[in-house]
């Protein structure tokens, strides 16, 4: 094997380079590029350093349009860096022109065509699922007035996301650009997606019984003087219908005109300054 093989802790370094900025590196022109070559410097200095041209190729081929979920482009992270080390073998070995041109586009078009459905993937995870339902596991301490309720969430993601982007890192470097592959082949992440939806939608449910609060004061008297509510009457029939009632105007909301959530802040601020004003709620 070529001398230009990369060691374990080489491939860490660089990660831990690019994971460490490649959020706060972000352009309207490359996107997070900047950041993923950053990574891949020490990389690509140490499998083409002897040869100034090759070093020079390789970095502009890491500065092309790049944007991912940093923990699950980790795995990019690692194929791309498998890749080049595979690609600097086959030129010190005297690959012609054509193969090492193959080997350029191969690495260009895997992360072009990767990016974007490992983005969906930690978009819907990490963000989407598993981060609410560990703040909304603190809200009943944060409310109880445990100090640690607002810090230990993002100690708790912190450790566990660097984790997750370790393990793909070293996975996705390991078995090169198979990794992917087997990975979304193998029906584990629609498995873990839809595992993570249902739990998200119980969090969900059991939050907005909890927290969302919303009754009317309307009440009346009856012949004989018996005073009644209409929230109790409601409640008898359905309890909790009116929050209930709350949720889904605002999902139907959502659904049909998407996330603008100032509009729907100020429309609940609005609805409970009339409807209060006029003694209904």
């Amino acid at each position: 094997m070529s001398e230009a093989k990369l060691k374990k802790s080489d491939i860490v370094k660089g990660w831990v380079r690019y994971y460490s900025g490649v959020e706060v590196s972000a352009s309207y022109e490359r996107m997070t590029a900047l950041g993923f070559s950053n990574g891949m410097y020490p990389i690509l200095k140490k499998l083409y350093g002897d040869d100034p041209e090759e070093f020079k190729e390789a970095c502009e081929r890491q500065l092309m349009f790049y944007n991912c979920e940093a923990t699950w482009g980790s795995m990019i992270f690692g194929i791309v860096g498998a890749l080049e080390e595979e690609r600097s073998i086959k030129l010190h070995e005297g690959a012609t022109k054509e193969e090492l041109k193959q080997y350029s586009d191969i690495i260009s078009n895997l992360k072009v065509g990767l990016m974007g459905p490992l983005a969906g993937i930690g978009d819907t995870i990490n963000h989407g699922t598993i981060r609410p339902i560990l703040m909304s596991l603190f809200i009943p301490l944060a409310e109880s007035g445990f100090w640690g309720a607002g810090i230990l969430p993002f100690l708790i993601w912190g450790v566990a996301i660097s984790g997750l982007a370790y393990f793909l890192n070293i996975k996705g470097y390991t078995l090169g650009k198979d990794s992917i592959m087997n990975v979304l082949q193998s029906g584990k992440i629609n498995q873990m997606i839809n595992t993570c939806s249902v739990l998200g939608l119980f969090m969900m449910g059991a939050l907005s019984a909890s927290y969302v609060k919303l009754s009317t004061v309307v009440s009346w008297s009856d012949a004989v003087g018996n005073e009644s509510t209409l929230q109790g009457v409601l409640d008898n029939i359905f309890p909790n219908l009116l929050p209930l009632a709350a949720v889904f105007a605002i999902y139907f909301y959502i659904k049909k005109s998407g996330p603008k959530y100032i509009r729907i802040l100020l429309g609940i601020i609005i609805f409970s300054l009339v409807f209060s004003f006029f003694g209904i709620v």
